[in-house]
C-alpha cells in the first residue's frame, strides 16, 4: 500500500501584504504547505532553517531584489535550481530573461491565475522527487 505523498512545501516571498495573504490562502486551500514571508531577508532566514520544495519570489522588492535572493539561495543550496519561480510584471526584458536562463528558474508574469501558479508549483515540486530518489 502506497502512503500518500506529503504536500509540497512552498516558500512564498512578496513585499505586498495583500498579495502575500491572498496567495498564501489560495495555495493552502489547494493543498500546499505554504510559508509566506514579506522580504528577501526573511526568506533567507526561513530557507536556512527549513528545506522547501519550491520557492516563489517577487522580482521587485525594496531592500533585496528577487534576482539577488535567487543568487543567494542557489549559492547556499544549488539543488533549488529549477525549483524557484520568479513572479514579475515585467518578465519580458533582456535582463530578466538572462536571469532565468542563467539560474534555471521559472518565470510567471503578473498578474497570474492561482491555477497557473499551482501547476508551476506541482511541476517544479516533481523535480524534488528526482533529487531525493
Amino acid at each position: 500500500m502506497d502512503l500518500p505523498a506529503a504536500p509540497i512545501s512552498v516558500l512564498f516571498v512578496d513585499d505586498d501584504a495583500m498579495v502575500l495573504s491572498s496567495i498564501r490562502r489560495c495555495l493552502t486551500r489547494v493543498g500546499f504547505n505554504v510559508t509566506a514571508v514579506d522580504s528577501a531577508e526573511a526568506a533567507l532566514v526561513a530557507a536556512a532553517n527549513r528545506r522547501f520544495d519550491v520557492v516563489i519570489t517577487d522580482h521587485h522588492m525594496p531592500t533585496m531584489t528577487g534576482a539577488e535572493l535567487i543568487d543567494r539561495l542557489l549559492a547556499s543550496d544549488p539543488s533549488l535550481r529549477n525549483r524557484i519561480i520568479l513572479t514579475s510584471g515585467d518578465l519580458c526584458n533582456d535582463k530578466t530573461e538572462a536571469l532565468l536562463a542563467r539560474t534555471g528558474c521559472r518565470g510567471l508574469q503578473k498578474p497570474f491565475q492561482v491555477a497557473e501558479l499551482a501547476l508551476m508549483i506541482k511541476s517544479a515540486g516533481r523535480t524534488t522527487d528526482l533529487i531525493t530518489a
